[in-house]
């Protein structure tokens, strides 16, 4: 994994693999940004591009600047960067305190196909994308969702799109989660919708009558059938782990399950969907043929996960580790050496 220090303005860029085709990953914005916080942002997407046989490497901009200099941080960016931006040798999105609107001189040159910006009843195309691969990923692990209760931690774009493909599955969602609580309850993905778009985070408030919502961790009760996890890297902890016991898990953001806890579900037989196959989704409209339709790229997203979790699922290791090893496998045809360190919190 190489860091490249920004000359132009206060900053890096990381690189995982050396040779690939493109390199992709968010940019974000923040004085007190250290690269060693982006690592696991950028190892998830390489094993997402190695899961689809891509020969492509995750990366992470990281630009060290307050909000009051963003402008002038991505200018510079834009300058210094502008051969990497314009061939499509690499390409960003806003993360971190970035909006479209901010890092418009570096997205100007963005040679992806941008299907995945759709608005898709609130929630844009790349989210409800992440819904079809974490439903589907979540169907391997128990033979299908058709009566299945489930709780969403990290509910958000990407949660919400879990719960809609869940329901339309035959699903019941009987918890959610944000960093300002837990709302429980028979929850209605119209109803989600309503919350979440009109509050925030807030939305567990409103989900809960008014009321004072349970506490987040209370997400990780082991009376559901699939826990889904993705507020950030590790958010789920060796404790959280042990408060699930033998709850499938399905990680949908990038490293979303720490290491201590997948040593723990493992140890408890617990299987665990990795996030860099339920997530994958995205990355397949990224080059895909203008002529796809929204439809075409929800089919591809489910089959290709449904293959991975049909290989993966029943391995002696658990269907996270064995996902990891296929990926490895691809890796290992372009690259002289694995990458060290795998995608986890």
């Amino acid at each position: 994994m190489e860091t490249r220090q920004l000359e132009s303005t206060p900053g890096f860029v990381i690189f995982d693999l050396p040779g690939a085709q493109h390199y992709v990953g968010e940019a974000r914005l923040g004085s007190r940004l250290i690269p060693g916080n982006a690592t696991m942002l950028v190892r998830h997407l390489t094993y997402v591009f190695a899961t689809l046989e891509q020969q492509r490497s995750g990366a992470s901009i990281g630009l060290k600047s307050d909000p009051s200099e963003a402008a002038g941080a991505v200018e510079a960016l834009a300058t210094e960067l502008g051969d990497d931006f314009s061939t499509g040798r690499l390409s960003t999105s806003p993360g971190l305190r970035l909006d479209a609107e901010l890092l418009a001189p570096v997205l100007a040159h963005d040679q992806r196909n941008l299907i995945g910006n759709d608005d898709r009843d609130g929630i844009s195309f790349n989210h409800e994308l992440i819904g079809v691969g974490a439903a589907a990923a979540a169907a391997g692990l128990l033979g299908g969702l058709d009566g299945k209760r489930i709780a969403i931690e990290g509910f958000g774009p990407a949660g919400l799109g879990i719960a809609r493909e869940a329901a339309a599955a035959g699903a019941a969602i009987a918890r959610i989660a944000t960093a300002k609580g837990c709302a429980n309850g028979q929850l209605d993905p119209v109803a989600l919708a309503e919350a979440w778009l009109a509050d925030g985070e807030m939305c567990v408030a409103t989900l809960s009558g008014g009321n004072e919502p349970a506490k987040p961790w209370t997400v990780w009760k082991d009376d559901v059938d699939v826990l889904f996890c993705g507020s950030k890297p590790g958010a789920m902890s060796g404790d959280g782990a042990s408060m699930a016991g033998s709850t499938p898990v399905v990680a949908f953001s990038s490293a979303a399950v720490s290491s201590k806890a997948l040593a723990v579900l493992r140890a408890a037989g617990t299987p665990v969907a990795a996030d860099f196959v339920a997530a994958a989704g995205p990355a397949l409209g990224w080059w895909a043929d203008p002529v796809l339709t929204h439809d075409d790229l929800r089919s591809a997203t489910a089959d290709t996960v449904n293959a991975v979790m049909s290989e993966t699922a029943d391995h002696d290791d658990g269907p996270f580790m064995a996902a990891c090893y296929r990926a490895e496998s691809f890796l290992q045809t372009w690259q002289d050496e694995l990458p060290f360190g795998r995608p986890l919190g």
